[in-house]
């Protein structure tokens, strides 16, 4: 007999350890997924030892179709089936969108968008079959609003958004819950990671803990809650959003997500080369 366990990736750090500890609290076996092994063996132990549970985990590069087959391998290993699937996994781009990587570009829509849709698929079937689980999908404020120099990571937080309140729709009635939580700001790394440490939301919007936001989200995800936004600032950010005109939505998300350096300054965008200058072909007029 297979042991329900609940797959929490991107568990290594922020609200993704935060939600490990929480569903170990709450007497879950779990299934940790990330990249780093070493950081994942290390909070694997820590948990298992503090709440008394089973605790796995999985190394894998969930941007890539081969990781999240990795998670699937990783649950037949131990005898174990996916209960509850908290997507947490995410990634930050910032600045302007001509002078980020593309590859890095790829790579959030990978991760924080097309990895949910993927796992979500090879579980939520099993779980509608037994009448029993759930899907936790964790989003952003910025996905219910267009985010000047977060434009990719917001977009994703946005499809996020649609999509789990869409399935969550189709599945009511059948003893499985989607859900999706819209944090603000958490204390975590991913801020820095992306560049936007000395963006004006970074440096003045007050920050919420990992731990209470997870306790919070999972309380009101046990009750099928489809949409959970905690804390009041963040509902107030949300219900302004629905309301606001674009034309005064869009510049003042613009103003408060500006990428600055550490000096405030904003972050100008770098020159661009033209292109008759690559390929030496001019238009001077002669024939």
């Amino acid at each position: 007999m297979l042991k329900p366990a609940a797959v929490i990736t991107g568990a290594t750090r922020g609200i993704g350890r935060a939600f490990a500890e929480e569903f170990a609290g709450q007497g879950h076996t779990v299934l940790l997924a990330a990249r780093n092994e070493a950081g994942l063996a290390e909070i694997a132990e820590l948990i298992a030892v503090k709440h008394d549970v089973g605790v796995y985990y999985v190394s894998c590069d969930l941007a890539t179709p081969e990781g999240c087959d990795k998670i699937e391998e990783a649950l037949r290993t131990h005898g174990l089936y996916c209960e509850s699937l908290v997507n947490n996994a995410a990634m930050m781009t910032a600045g302007f969108f001509q002078d980020q990587e593309r590859d890095a570009l790829l790579k959030t829509v990978d991760l924080n968008f097309r990895a949910v849709v993927d796992l979500t698929r090879r579980f939520l079937p099993d779980m509608l079959a037994r009448g029993a689980g759930g899907i936790l999908n964790v989003s952003s404020v910025e996905g219910f609003m267009p985010v000047p120099y977060h434009a990719t990571y917001a977009a994703t937080k946005a499809a996020m958004i649609s999509w789990s309140r869409a399935l969550a729709y189709e599945v009511m009635g059948t003893g499985v819950r989607v859900c999706m939580v819209a944090p603000g700001m958490i204390e975590t790394d991913i801020h820095t990671a992306g560049g936007a440490e000395n963006s004006r939301y970074a440096l003045y919007l007050p920050k919420m803990k990992p731990g209470r936001l997870a306790e919070a989200a999972y309380r009101r995800f046990k009750h099928g809650n489809w949409v959970i936004i905690e804390g009041w600032l963040n509902r107030m950010f949300v219900g302004l959003a629905r309301f606001v005109p674009g034309y005064f939505l869009i510049p003042s998300s613009g103003w408060f997500f500006q990428v600055r350096n550490e000096d405030g300054k904003p972050v100008e965008p770098e020159p661009l080369e033209h292109p008759d200058a690559r390929t030496g072909d001019t238009d001077d007029g002669k024939v």
